[in-house]
């Protein structure tokens, strides 16, 4: 017969085989929901790449690397580096999952209210007009810690097109290197950035719960 006195199941051992599996379920619920509850579109983030100025988009690093940029009229991104190529095939054939972003070279440009994606030598072309927003969604950096982002080009109609994505590291300090090159290409095409934060990534303090102005 079992046992249900409290001290006799500590004592013997028994109260692991009755509780144990309840702990590691209790468990498992309690992250899904804490990650659910983070994860998602986040106002206080918009708000700051909206309000604020991250500095020139040419610290961003990633599948591909910016080379020209001229404020409100003109962006150029390729991979032609050896990092920025490592990126790109490290995401699309051993760790991405979903539709990746590999483009050699990417272009928004306002003179032709135009967005061109090449990838040898094909191209694929937006105008401004199908465009309805720019967004920035984050991810978990592997089992180091840490997030990057896919900056994504978000059509009224049809699919999500991803055009970077950035190397992986403080997510902090990533955000800020891609909300750059997201803000850039936003101010040349008139659209908004969407910021989705990933809900398995955490950080103590951020990101902020309210906007806050950066100097």
């Amino acid at each position: 017969m079992l046992a249900l006195d409290p001290i006799h199941l500590l004592q013997s051992g028994n109260w692991l085989d009755l509780y144990g599996p309840f702990v590691v379920l209790a468990v498992i619920i309690t992250l899904a929901i804490s990650w659910y509850l983070r994860e998602g579109r986040h106002d206080a983030l918009e708000q700051l790449v909206a309000h604020n100025d991250f500095g020139t988009p040419a610290a961003f690093r990633g599948t591909v690397d910016v080379q020209e940029n001229r404020s409100g009229t003109y962006l150029r991104l390729s991979n032609n580096t050896k990092e920025s190529r490592a990126w790109q095939f490290w995401y699309r054939w051993l760790v991405g999952i979903g539709r990746q972003a590999n483009f050699d070279e990417v272009t928004f440009d306002a003179s032709r209210q135009q967005i061109d994606l090449t990838k040898n030598e094909q191209h694929t072309t937006f105008g401004f007009s199908e465009i309805s927003a720019i967004r920035m969604r984050e991810t978990r950096a592997g089992m180091g810690g840490g997030s990057l982002w896919y900056l994504e080009l978000i059509p009224h109609e049809g699919k999500a097109v991803p055009f970077a994505t950035s190397a992986p590291g403080d997510r902090k300090t990533m955000f800020e290197r891609s909300a750059a090159v997201a803000k850039a290409a936003s101010l040349i095409i008139s659209v908004p950035v969407q910021v989705f934060v990933a809900g398995n990534v955490w950080t103590p303090g951020w990101p902020p719960k309210k906007q806050v102005t950066t100097s």
